[in-house]
């Protein structure tokens, strides 16, 4: 039986090949020629030969990771073709190969006999971008890695990107945002469906407005002894309250939210005044303000005035009677009312 020369000639360039498959994977393979001589240089025409293919990562002197079969037939020149990846597999998985991460060796062996091992250079780190995770699928490339994928970083997502992402046109993104007051207010950051939603809502929502009035009922229906001071109780009917912000038991005004507001009581008195006067005031007032009645009879007083109040807090009017003599207060015509600024 002839023997195969030793010194066995690879003349053609190695390239990466992709087949199509009856499957809707693709499958990628390594195209590998050769001549086949004898001992004495002689071409091995037209002859039956097995070729097997052995894969190694790392070192050329251990142990491979895939070892597969070809049983071919050269033609008269000697020359054989074969796919590397499409052979008979003996060991190992083709499609589950690490290529790109270390350097990678084939070992030809013709009949059993080993002629050598070769460095493969460019061909197999075109399939790190084309094996079994990627694939190209007609005009589509696919991924069907189970896993994440990262660019720069360590994926904690299927996609982890750190850097921006930018389209052919427009400004790029760094960030996907759940926050709902889009606060930031970036050309760089994409705000989630949640965090739209809820700022568009909250734009949009219909605030029903605070104001309210509130009058007394009846005729004299408080007496305010001389050089005295009280609360002024008199308010007995509700014309509007928008909010229900009026407390009718308590005869307060209650803030439904912080804010600024503007108040104005008018307190009119029902009996004939000459020297004596007296104060009305909200017990919010940080300052002095005050109306004097020195004169007349049925006299309207008021005071009015804008004021911050925190949600909760209470406001009522106060008077103050600097007179000797007392004064009586006329409900029917005194109200105390106001509404909510901003």
């Amino acid at each position: 039986m002839k023997k195969i020369i030793t010194n066995f000639l690879v003349f053609s360039t190695l390239f990466f090949c992709t087949l199509l498959s009856a499957q809707s994977i693709q499958k990628n393979f390594i195209n590998y020629q050769g001549v086949a001589r004898s001992t004495g240089g002689d071409i091995l025409a037209d002859e039956s030969i097995n070729i097997q293919i052995a894969l190694k990562f790392g070192a050329p002197d251990i142990a491979a990771s895939y070892v597969e079969n070809h049983t071919i037939t050269t033609n008269l020149n000697g020359v054989f073709a074969l796919l590397i990846g499409n052979g008979t597999p003996v060991t190992g998985d083709f499609n589950t190969l690490q290529w790109g991460g270390v350097a990678p060796y084939v070992t030809i062996a013709i009949n059993g006999a080993e002629v050598g091992t070769t460095e493969l250079m460019a061909v197999p780190y075109a399939i790190t971008s084309g094996d079994t995770r990627w694939f190209s699928n007609g005009d589509d490339i696919e991924n069907i890695n189970s896993g994440n994928v990262g660019i720069d970083r360590t994926p904690t997502a299927k996609l982890d990107i750190n850097g921006d992402l930018r389209l052919e046109t427009g400004t790029s993104a760094n960030e996907i945002s759940t926050d709902a007051t889009l606060g930031g207010n970036s050309n760089n950051v994409i705000p989630t469906e949640r965090a739209v939603k809820t700022y568009v809502d909250n734009a949009t929502a219909v605030t029903t407005p605070v104001i309210f009035k509130v009058r007394g009922n009846g005729f004299a229906v408080k007496d305010l002894d001389a050089n005295t001071t009280i609360e002024t109780d008199i308010w007995d009917i509700r014309t509007y309250d928008t909010r229900n912000a009026f407390n009718t038991t308590t005869k307060r005004f209650v803030a439904p939210e912080s804010g600024y507001y503007y108040l104005h009581a008018v307190v009119r008195q029902s009996n004939t005044v000459t020297t004596s006067f007296f104060r009305i005031s909200f017990n919010v007032d940080r300052g002095v303000d005050f109306t004097q009645i020195v004169d007349g009879d049925d006299v309207k007083t008021d005071v009015s005035g804008i004021y911050f109040l925190t949600v909760g807090q209470e406001v009522f009017v106060s008077l103050r009677n600097f007179g000797a003599g007392d004064v009586r207060i006329d409900g029917t015509g005194s109200w105390f009312e106001g509404y909510k600024i901003n």
